[in-house]
Order: C-alpha cells, then structure tokens, then sequence
C-alpha cells in the first residue's frame, strides 16, 4: 500500500492510518472464524446463509459500505480509504458481501435521490444482507443503448403496472427486490418519461429463468414481468426522471475498484509462477520452456500496466478531479489480460487443467477451467470492450460520436 501512496506522492494521513490498522485488526478477530464456519457449509442454501450472517458482521463493524454516509452505517471513507480497504480485502481474500449490488448501486442512489421513508425502508436491511437486490436495467433490445428500452408502466391509481423483460439479471435467481428501469411516458423521448422503480421479487406476475451459462454456472438470468404492480411510492426520483436517477447508479458502478482486480490479477500471475517452477511425474517443468517463460514474463508485464494505468487514473480522484477515461481503458485492457493470463494457466496445466471441479487429485480441482470459462463474459458485462473502444475513440482521439447515441 505505502508503495502506490509513494507512486502517487501521497502520504497517508493519520487518519489514514487509523483506518488501515483498525480494519486489519478487526478481519484478524472476525475473518477466522467465518472461514471456519463457511468450510462447513454443505449446500449452495447453507452458503448464502453464511454470506448473509457475514455480511451483517461487517455491517455491525461498519465495513459493509465504507463510502455510505455515517447516519447510514458507512464510514465517508475518502479515496485514499477506499484504495487502502480493495487492496487490503483483496490481499488477504475478504469474501465480499453477499449483498454488494445493493450496497455499491441502489444503496447511493436512495441516498442521492430517494425520501426520506424510502431510506428508512430500504438502506438498514440492504446494509445488513437481509435484502439483496439485483439490477434491472438491461433487455434483449437494449443492452448497450440502455435508454431504448421497452419494459413499460401504466399508472392504474395508486399503483403502477409493470409488463417486460430483463436479461443478464445477475443474483436476480435469490434477490428479494430489484431496481429497474421503466418506460412510463412512452410518447416522450426515449432518455425521457423513463422511471426508476423498486420491484420486489416476490410480487405476482414476476418469473425468474436462469441461463445456463457455458461454466455451468447460472448466475445470470431473465426475468419476466407481467402485469407486476407495485404502488407508486417505489417510484425513486419522480415518475418519468429515471434517467438521471440512473447516472447515479452508473456512476457508482466505476467506484475505486482497481486495485483490488489487480491484485486479484498479480495474485493469479504469481500462481502461475509457482505452477511453472513445480515439476510433474516425468520430471518436466514450464519454467524450462523458453517460450513458457516469455508468455509468463509478458502475463507480469501486462498485470503491471493494469496497476499503472490504475494509479494514473486514482491520482485525478486524489487530486479532487474527475476520473478519465482510464477506467474504460483498465476495463478494456485489464479483461482482455484477465483471459490471457487464464489461458496461459491452462496451457502451463495441460490436461489435469481440464478436470472438473470435483476432481479433488487434481493441483488446482478443475479452478483454472472454470475460470477461463469465466473470464469469457469479462469483454461483456458491465460495458462491453466495443462500448469502452467507443468511449476511447471519443474522449481520447475525438472521434465523432455514434449516430445511435443521439437518437
């Protein structure tokens, strides 16, 4: 950590420090014990009944959501703070809150623009995991155009009257509530008459589906909503103001997460490292390959220019300015590295790489296949590499802006 802070020519404060020694001492009295008690959870129900308890621990201790206001159980942390709390849960494996797409997203978006009961209702459970929410924003006809989305709401009283789908709906298969976005004006233009509504996942006429993904996983999924009615007063922001609601949520999306990816990355490199130097039964090792230890050396160059670029951008956020568009650079680059680095541990692997997870004599029990099969959604979610090739294109070359962006 000292080592960024010197990068970037900033000392750490006493406050800073204060922050760094009270949360490495509250992990070494908590983290413990609940990777004693998670070792022991049999089922996915057992897990995510785990996640829950832990993220009301963190809760308790305030390390939940560190940027949320204090009258809110955060902490305000500054940027610093927050580079010290990603590099920090990183290094040392953190489980992260079960219920993070509440606290990172709806949860400062409530605080910007919801009432006062809407907070009260909705932030303590949220804080403590007893509520997970999932993300209802894109459709199978708006994805990277969000704002051409067609899920619709009639005002029939005091109640609005939901009818559309969503895709990619992460954690929407255990959500209690989802935060969406709906057409409510449809004869306004389509960044306007847009709503911002609160969406319970157990209100008549929603229908969850998950998609198997090519993993095996299914944390993605459709969601279904016909005729969902929900009363007005989950509208947040007034009806047909979403839009701008949603630069709230979006802008929340590129919080100071960078250094905890790339640690996670340099974390990955060095275990392909290790893999590399060990010996198999014949006696071989990668690390004598020539070309082996090229693809190993480019892997670490390319996990240190993730770190780099990073830095540049954290340095405009200490500084007070605005990020640039560095973010959509580590993205763009950082993901694509993300399945280089993934490849290259199956090839150093060879076949014991391709055992299922659930071949426990294998070195790594199947973990290097699952997560290449992974990383092929990283040039996707969250923007894909062909949206972050158009921000870099406008912002840093000044090329003209697509035609659709306008429309």
């Amino acid at each position: 950590m000292s080592g960024v802070m010197g990068e970037l020519g900033v000392q750490l404060s006493a406050a800073d420090e204060e922050f760094a020694t009270e949360l490495s001492t509250w992990l070494d009295g908590h983290l413990p014990a609940h990777r004693a008690e998670s070792a022991e959870a049999a089922t996915p129900a057992d897990k995510l009944r785990l996640a829950r308890v832990w993220q009301a621990e963190l809760a308790a201790g305030g390390w939940a959501a560190i940027t949320w206001p204090r009258i809110h159980g955060g902490r305000e942390a500054s940027a610093t703070q927050q580079l010290i709390y990603h590099s920090t849960v990183a290094e040392r494996r953190v489980p992260p809150a079960v219920g993070r797409i509440g606290i990172n997203l709806c949860g400062p978006t409530l605080i910007a623009h919801g009432t006062e009961e809407q907070r009260a209702r909705f932030l303590e459970p949220m804080l403590r995991g007893e509520h997970l929410w999932c993300q209802g924003f894109s459709e199978p006809g708006a994805g990277s155009d969000l704002a051409s989305l067609q899920t619709s709401g009639v005002i029939d009283g005091q109640e609005l009257v939901i009818t559309g789908q969503k895709i990619w709906t992460s954690g929407a298969e255990r959500a209690d509530w989802m935060f969406a976005l709906v057409r409510t004006d449809r004869s306004a233009p389509k960044r306007e008459g847009i709503s911002f509504v609160l969406i319970p996942m157990d209100a008549a006429g929603v229908d969850v589906r998950p998609i198997k993904q090519l993993s095996g996983d299914s944390g993605f999924n459709e969601v279904f909503l016909d005729q969902v009615r929900v009363p007005l007063d989950n509208v947040v922001g007034g009806l047909n103001k979403g839009w701008g609601v949603t630069r709230t949520t979006l802008a929340n999306e590129r919080a100071i997460l960078f250094m905890g990816q790339q640690v996670a990355l340099a974390s990955t490199v060095r275990k392909i490292v290790d893999q590399a130097r060990h010996r198999d039964v014949s006696g071989w090792r990668a690390a004598d390959d020539a070309h082996l230890r090229s693809r190993i050396a480019e892997a670490w160059i390319d996990a240190e220019l993730v770190r780099i670029n990073g830095i540049r951008n954290l340095g405009k956020v200490l500084a007070g300015r605005q990020p640039g568009p560095e973010g959509a650079m580590s993205k763009l680059f950082g993901q694509h590295v993300e399945q280089r680095v993934h490849e290259l541990a199956l090839d150093l692997g060879g076949t014991a790489a391709l055992l299922d997870r659930g071949a426990k004599d294998a070195p790594n029990r199947g973990k290097w296949a699952l997560g290449w099969l992974r990383t092929r959604a990283s040039t996707i979610g969250g923007g894909t590499s062909e949206i972050q090739r158009n921000v870099l294109s406008e912002r840093v070359l000044g090329q003209p802006r697509d035609p659709w962006a306008d429309a």
